[in-house]
């Protein structure tokens, strides 16, 4: 392919699958502006009659490297023109993307799904339980490698970990994904597969705890956070004593008046002799009443 120079203003970014990380693009700037582009972007020509934005090519990779361009205040990019359709560029962007190394576990899981998708839908004949309808396709489908396998080739990974990863993306519902993106979860392939295990709903509880509690550092102390019950407070010398009564029997609990019943006595003969003659008339007139069969006695 040869390297072609095109105005900016007739790149279309279009739908990115991965959003712009201003920080880079500012880092790639400076790169530009001391060195100039070195690596070219990745574009594909639009029928103007197609184009929604009238311009005459969309971005195929190089998301960063256009953002860049523009900081630096470039009016010309070096690009390479792909002869492409939709399907075809998307796969491309994708391809781009899981090649780089600073994508989190959660981030890979997506593009693998994405990746999946269009690829199923380039060669419907690989999907698993697809059209089976006659002995070309059998043939067709024998000579395309399945998702997995192509994938794993690709990008030099271990089939297995392409499953797995695309497994954790359908299992995690698309509001769990976003809310979890920036967080140190989404960087935890082990504590993705275990926010895997839990339902959804379970997920979002979850995925809240540790967007608001930066101390929980696994799912399976934000699960604990959640499910654990608060504390509560020590029972009373008066909730013990009632514990106790009623699990007593009858002669158990006769035994326990008749101590209370010697204790009070005791109590109440050291409280009498330490009251005054108006303490002692007030007791007799406010409370002897309430105690019948009690023996009278004289307040003096």
């Amino acid at each position: 392919m040869n390297v072609v120079e095109i105005p900016l203003e007739e790149i279309d970014e279009g739908d990115r699958l991965r959003s712009i990380d201003e920080d880079y693009a500012r880092l790639i700037a400076a790169s530009i502006e001391e060195e100039g582009q070195r690596t070219p972007i990745e574009v594909r020509k639009v029928p103007h009659k197609l184009s929604k934005t009238g311009r005459r090519y969309v971005l195929i990779a190089g998301g960063h490297r256009l953002r860049a361009l523009q900081i630096a205040g470039q009016e010309l990019a070096l690009a390479f023109i792909r002869d492409v359709d939709d399907l075809q560029a998307k796969l491309l962007e994708i391809d781009e993307n899981l090649v780089r190394r600073e994508l989190s576990a959660l981030d890979r899981a997506t593009f693998l799904a994405e990746r999946q998708a269009v690829y199923e839908e380039l060669h419907p004949e690989t999907r698993k339980g697809g059209d089976r309808k006659s002995d070309q396709n059998d043939k067709i489908g024998a000579l395309i490698a399945s998702f997995t396998e192509a994938t794993a080739e690709r990008l030099g990974v271990a089939p297995r970990s392409i499953q797995r990863a695309v497994a954790r993306h359908k299992a995690i519902p698309a509001d769990v994904r976003l809310s979890i993106s920036s967080t140190w979860l989404a960087d935890s392939g082990a504590q993705l597969d275990a926010l895997v295990r839990l339902a959804p709903d379970m997920q979002r509880k979850v995925a809240d705890v540790i967007r608001t509690m930066p101390g929980v550092r696994s799912v399976a102390d934000a699960v604990r956070e959640i499910t654990r019950a608060p504390k509560s407070a020590p029972p009373s010398d008066v909730e013990k004593f009632m514990t106790l009564w009623r699990k007593a029997g009858s002669a158990s609990r006769g035994k326990i008046l008749r101590y209370v019943l010697d204790a009070v006595v005791e109590d109440w003969d050291v409280l009498w002799e330490e009251m005054d003659t108006g303490e002692r008339a007030r007791v007799l007139e406010v409370i002897q009443p309430e105690l019948p069969g009690a023996v009278a006695r004289e307040a003096a």
